[in-house]
């Protein structure tokens, strides 16, 4: 996941007129509040409405909207709501907990009540990576399938209008296609394998329309699956001429202007194409702040020195969860398995289990796991409480600078989950070292331990 949220163009798309419009009030107040305020923006992350809370975490909305999909933002926070004209909804939660103290009353409840349980039912439906993905095309479109009807019957408990409904079923068979489109991607980001699939398995795809506008704008699901498909398109084409070239029969200037927001987190030390991008990127657009920006990043990277296997690693000194500072020499003589996180990253928290499992299995062997949170100081207290309610292990640190770090600098981190493993002369194993969640993670370890 990339530090950053990507909306560098100062353009306001607005949306067409589709279907009901009017005014709506979303009050509520938030406990433990710090400085965020409550912003709702539209599914392509454009502001619609920002509040400032006052001092005891109370805020009220009052605004026009056109009925459909958006985004309530506080913080790193960020939940997936539906609204509609003459809403009155309230919305309460916790700074420090905000997942398990979300909570919705008044009209509009009830629909903002479906899509926070179907979150937190798909995360449980996808939470074992290997029974999720480890299986053959038949097997994972049945695991869709699975997931599809889950929400499905969970829709059906709930008391939601006819024309919610009506888009919650368009939307749950665009989020199985998305699925469907980034099988294999997924499929080497959880598990580390490349998969080779059949043209059949894309077949479903090739038969949507992918210029409907009304469901661009509406559906986000639809968004996603429009831009990974003109996304793996641009990247495939050869050389920047012919990356432009694709890049000029996109269909729309909205989903246009989103695939080049999304060409900086191309700019990576893990993407060899990081200057085509880069060069791409000042050939389409003429908005500074964002050429900027991208410019930073791109010679942070290639000024970064550059670590091998052998080197040194650079020190770090942070501090535990009770105020104890921890550095990298006081684990000398042992392995260290660095993993770079933090709160508000979802890719990370789905590692956790499988980061348990590994110190379980190595608990008496020669190694010592050490997480190092990239969280802001502003949520630190967020991280002490996740650490105890996940019941998180290993040597727990938070960056004193956040990703500005020196540790952080010295290896090019920019984007999590991040993980680093070190030997017990303290010399770099591998800047990039496997994931928890892949099998070749447990096949290096016990080659380096046993």
């Amino acid at each position: 996941m990339s530090k950053f949220i990507h909306t560098f163009f100062a353009v306001f798309i607005s949306l067409s007129a589709i279907g009901n419009s009017g005014k709506i009030n979303i009050s509520g107040q938030v406990k433990n509040h710090l400085s965020d305020p409550i912003t709702i923006t539209y599914l392509n992350n454009q502001k619609l409405t920002s509040i400032e809370l006052d001092v005891d975490g109370k805020f009220s909305i009052s605004v026009e909207i056109e009925g459909g999909y958006y985004f309530l933002k506080y913080g790193r926070n960020n939940i997936y709501i539906y609204l509609n004209p003459k809403d009155e909804l309230s919305v309460f939660f916790d700074a420090k907990n905000f997942k398990e103290t979300l909570a919705f009353k008044g009209k509009g409840a009830i629909r903002n009540k479906y899509l926070a349980k179907k979150a937190k039912v798909e995360e449980e439906l996808t939470k074992d990576f290997e029974a999720f993905y480890k299986v053959d095309e038949t097997g994972y479109l049945k695991n869709l399938m699975k997931i599809k009807n889950a929400h499905l019957n969970l829709l059906s408990q709930y008391d939601v209008e006819r024309f919610f409904v009506k888009e919650e079923k368009k939307s749950l068979e665009y989020e199985r296609l998305l699925k469907i489109q980034n099988y294999k991607s997924n499929y080497k980001f959880y598990l580390g394998d490349d998969i080779i699939l059949s043209e059949n398995f894309y077949e479903p795809i090739k038969k949507v329309n992918l210029n409907n506008d009304k469901d661009y704008k509406k559906q986000l699901y639809f968004r996603y699956l429009v831009n990974s498909v003109w996304s793996k398109r641009i990247d495939a084409a050869p050389s920047v001429d012919e990356m432009l070239n694709v890049l000029r029969r996109v269909p729309s200037k909205e989903l246009a202007i989103s695939l080049v927001n999304g060409f900086y987190s191309k700019i990576t030390i893990k993407e060899d194409r990081a200057k085509d991008y880069l060069d791409l990127i000042k050939r389409v657009t003429n908005h500074q702040p964002f050429i900027e920006a991208v410019e930073k990043k791109y010679e942070k990277i290639i000024n970064s020195k550059v670590l091998n296997v052998g080197d040194a690693s650079p020190e770090f000194s942070f501090e535990d969860i009770g105020g104890e500072v921890f550095s990298l020499k006081d684990f000398k003589g042992k392995y260290v398995y660095i993993d770079v996180w933090a709160t508000w990253c979802t890719p990370c928290i789905k590692q956790i289990p499988y980061l348990k499992e590994l110190e379980k299995r190595y608990h008496d062997k020669n190694i010592v796991f050490v997480s190092i949170s990239v969280d802001k100081k502003e949520d630190k207290d967020t991280w002490k409480n996740m650490i105890n309610d996940k019941a998180l292990v290993g040597v727990q640190l938070f960056a004193d600078k956040s990703f500005e770090s020196d540790f952080m600098n010295a290896y090019a981190v920019t984007s999590i989950p991040r993980f680093i493993l070190i030997d017990p002369q303290g010399k770099v194993v591998t800047t990039e070292a496997p994931r928890p969640s892949f099998d070749k993670t447990k096949t290096l370890l016990d080659e380096l331990l046993n």
